[in-house]
């Protein structure tokens, strides 16, 4: 199977159904008959909680996406970073850390090594990940599901999201056969508009906002995003930003010139 091209149709498929639930509110068997054609499998509505999507079911049978009307406040952003052999289409994750947030505090941590025959040397100059330090470590389809269950049905937030959520999405589905739904935030995206630098690379946002941490590591780097992102959201209070989607579509608006 051809994991490469199948997450990618399923997240552009189930961005689209994001995109209805944007707007309005619907019936669960139309929602369920979408996501399943999306997805190729039997769904049901716990399964769509479990697959990360955050929304409630009403008594009229209507599904409603909370994030539409959730504060910021409100919301739990689960920032994550990881470290990988090489690229989503031939590497694998060797590293997953991620931090759960809400309201500028840390609920929560998750960091794990992942077995790996061998990291290129490129990727040990770059992260100092060992192929011993790996040894020992748990396999992908163990981590991947720990890391689901840490994950839950937050706002999956990072730097550079399409690269971190697109990876996760392939091994899920290659191991786990369970593609992710969560609604993403890109951080880079969001400083763009929120913060005046001449680049926005991680280091780059680092050395601007004064956050010190260890690069290329996936915990420390995770927490350094968690950082920008409290950053981001404290410089639009006061604003029209208030709801958890108002950030998303705001990070992704056009930016004035």
């Amino acid at each position: 199977m051809d994991y490469n091209e199948l997450y990618k149709k399923q997240i552009a498929n189930c961005d689209k159904i994001l995109e209805r639930l944007l707007t309005s509110s619907i019936n669960y068997k139309d929602l369920k008959n979408q996501y399943e054609n999306a997805l190729n499998f039997e769904i049901t509505y716990e399964t769509l909680l479990m697959l990360g999507l955050d929304i409630t079911l009403k008594q009229n049978q209507e599904v409603f996406l909370n994030s539409r009307n959730k504060l910021i406040q409100d919301e739990i952003f689960c920032v994550v970073d990881i470290e990988s052999t090489g690229s989503i289409s031939n590497g694998q994750i060797i590293e997953i850390g991620a931090v759960k947030i809400k309201n500028d505090e840390i609920l929560d941590e998750f960091e794990s090594f992942i077995y790996a025959n061998e990291v290129p040397e490129n990727i040990v100059e770059l992260t100092g990940i060992t192929t011993q330090m790996l040894k020992n470590a748990p396999r992908s389809a163990r981590v991947l599901a720990d890391f689901r269950l840490f994950l839950g049905n937050a706002i999956f937030v990072a730097h550079n999201v399409s690269f971190d959520y697109g990876f996760i999405a392939k091994e899920s589905l290659e191991y786990l056969n369970a593609p992710l739904i969560n609604r993403k935030l890109c951080t880079i995206m969001l400083a763009r508009r929120c913060i005046e630098c001449d680049k926005y690379g991680l280091d780059s946002l680092k050395n601007e906002l004064g956050i010190i941490s260890t690069h290329h590591r996936a915990l420390s780097d995770a927490k350094a995003c968690a950082d920008i992102l409290n950053y981001c959201i404290n410089s639009l209070k006061g604003s029209q930003i208030k709801t958890s989607n108002d950030l998303i579509l705001y990070s992704r608006s056009k930016m004035k010139k």
